[in-house]
């Protein structure tokens, strides 16, 4: 029996055509190296003021008599303080319990000289000090924990998020230091009362740094969007020179 003849015109050809545009969907944006911008730029995201990884922290409201800012969420800020509170009496991990007991003796002999004059308001410095290290350790780890839960575990951890780590690792160290520095030396502060890790000024510095990054974010996305429309703005203008030329 003769073998039938190949006829290439049976085949369905279409869906082997390059289209003449490439629709936004078919870009996979690098989630490592830019993860925010990555999540900025999902189809669920266009068109909007802000990313959507943003409301997990914030909400639109008015600032200042601005209409459409970003304003932290009481939801996170109790978070960060749930954090605060279960590693504020906490002790630096077993190995780093030499180096820890170094480091403390060297900062309380290098402070004790600066109480010999206005010693209240030194103390008052110090103080403030330990509130805004123990503020930021708490907020790192609630960003580091929930970064490292939207990274899938299939691939290598990134260097940003390596980065963040270390930073709260280090942070760590730092507020336990200052807190037992702090603890020895508050009787030399000449200041009423006895020494604690004070819960309300705390929330305050919590509060403020989520308000700092509210008006951060806002301005940043609002540029952006600005940007977009002047730029639209402005390509329908030459289109109109070009139109009537």
């Amino acid at each position: 029996m003769a073998k039938s003849q190949f006829d290439p015109s049976e085949l369905e050809t279409e869906e082997l055509l390059t289209p003449e545009t490439t629709d936004q969907d078919a870009f996979s944006d690098d989630t490592i190296a830019d993860p925010e911008g990555a999540e900025a730029r999902e189809p669920e995201n266009r068109g909007t003021l802000y990313p959507t990884y943003l409301y997990r922290d914030y909400k639109v409201g008015v600032v200042n008599g601005v209409d459409g800012a970003l304003v932290p969420n009481k939801s996170a800020i109790d978070a960060v303080m749930a954090i605060f509170e279960e590693k504020a009496e906490t002790p630096v991990v077993e190995a780093k319990e030499k180096q820890f007991a170094k480091d403390l003796k060297a900062v309380v002999a290098g402070r004790k000289p600066l109480l010999a004059v206005d010693a209240p308001s030194s103390g008052i410095q110090c103080l403030r000090e330990m509130t805004n290290a123990w503020s930021e350790f708490a907020s790192l780890v609630y960003d580091y924990v929930n970064s490292s839960q939207s990274h899938s575990k299939e691939t290598q951890m990134p260097d940003w998020l390596l980065q963040r780590e270390a930073k709260m690792v280090d942070m760590g160290y730092k507020a336990r230091l200052l807190r037992e520095a702090n603890s020895e030396l508050f009787s030399d502060y000449g200041l009423p009362g006895k020494f604690e890790l004070n819960r309300t000024r705390v929330r305050q510095s919590i509060e403020s740094r989520f308000e700092r990054l509210a008006a951060w974010h806002t301005s940043q996305h609002r540029e952006s969007t600005a940007g977009d429309k002047m730029q639209k703005a402005s390509s329908e203008f030459a289109q109109s020179i070009a139109d009537n030329a």
